[in-house]
């Protein structure tokens, strides 16, 4: 049966006040209702309680790491976000296995005849066995939690290289700025006074011979004479001495 005119017509009045919200604070609201778990996306949708551990652990990055810049501040943000999606997924994980522990033991009925040390023991077997969950949404939660390891880790490490790289330039700059400066200085020096021409070689005087040694004296020889001596048996004895330069 086709619509009539007034149906119409109602339709398109309630179509035109369903518009959704219009104010920022609606709209913000409004992105958060489809929010599951918060450890997928680009990190838009949080909870309060979520974002505001980002922001506080994105501010203790970057002043931990030097963060100065916006670059550096991006870097410390992402490292935040994906820190706070491993703590939420170990914390869903935690709550899940404990629940679904929780139904195994209270579900669990011990084999008839058993004794109560046998059902004890079969009832903390099921519960080690429930510890891993091999559900759907088990397997999806590991999987983001594994990504958000990978994220931070990498995140962190850009981060220190940005910072490291940011800590170089401005050495790297003032090194250059210095040597430039001193290539300015050596080019600016005025040219060396001309020295007077060498005179021709012609003109130059012979190299004078060198003197030659002077003669050793000749050794001096004297003789004394001793005065006459007149023994008991007399006569006389001249001696000679010699007295001169070693040789």
């Amino acid at each position: 049966m086709p619509a009539s005119e007034a149906q119409i017509r109602a339709n398109r009045e309630n179509a035109a006040r369903s518009t959704g919200p219009k104010t920022d604070e609606g709209k913000e609201r409004s992105r958060a209702n489809a929010l599951k778990h918060g450890l997928a996306g680009a990190g838009v949708v949080l909870a309060e309680a979520d974002a505001a551990e980002v922001d506080r652990k994105a501010a203790a990055y970057a002043r931990e790491l030097n963060a100065s810049d916006e670059i550096g501040r991006d870097l410390a943000r992402q490292a935040a976000l994906n820190m706070v999606r491993m703590d939420r997924a170990a914390d869903q994980q935690t709550a899940a296995l404990a629940e679904r522990v929780r139904q195994v033991e209270a579900e669990f009925v011990a084999p008839e005849g058993a004794t109560d040390e046998e059902a004890a023991k079969l009832r903390s077997e099921a519960a080690r066995i429930a510890m891993f969950d091999p559900s759907k949404e088990a397997t999806l939660a590991r999987k983001y939690e594994a990504a958000a390891v990978r994220g931070f880790f990498r995140a962190i490490k850009e981060l220190r290289q940005h910072a490291k790289r940011a800590d170089i330039a401005p050495a790297a700059r003032a090194q250059f700025a210095a040597a430039q400066k001193s290539t300015e200085q050596l080019g600016s020096f005025l040219p060396a006074a001309k020295q007077p021409p060498a005179a021709p070689k012609s003109a130059v005087a012979p190299p004078s011979m060198p003197a030659s040694p002077a003669p050793k004296p000749a050794p001096t020889t004297l003789k004394t004479v001793i005065p006459a001596w007149n023994p008991a048996f007399g006569g006389s004895v001249d001696v000679p001495i010699t007295i001169g330069l070693a040789r």
